[in-house]
């Protein structure tokens, strides 16, 4: 079970770095096995860098939460491999390869 309040405090920590850019972002789903969907808001729906904002901290900070088993984004086009490379580079939290 994810402890909603830290799953809050792990958002709160990405958040500045998006509405800096002139997005948001929102927490849509949970599901009872613990992915966690995310929407990503404003001018980040249409930015190049969509895939590493979300890879980077987004995925990396709610990672962190105690229970999250995975984090989901539908906006993100990019494949495992691509997005586990991606978080090589950026030394986040490991995306798996598939």
């Amino acid at each position: 079970m994810i402890d909603r309040d830290a799953l809050a405090a792990a958002l709160a920590r990405a958040r500045p770095l998006i509405l800096g850019h002139g997005g948001d972002i929102a927490i849509t789903d949970v599901s009872e096995n613990g992915v966690v969907s995310v929407a990503l808001t404003g001018a980040c729906r249409a930015c190049p860098n969509l895939a590493m904002t979300f890879v980077g901290p987004v995925r990396t900070f709610l990672m962190a939460v105690p229970g999250v088993s995975d984090v989901a984004c539908d906006q993100v086009k990019a494949g495992p491999r691509a997005l586990s490379r991606l978080a090589g580079l950026l030394n986040a939290h490991p995306y798996p390869a598939a």
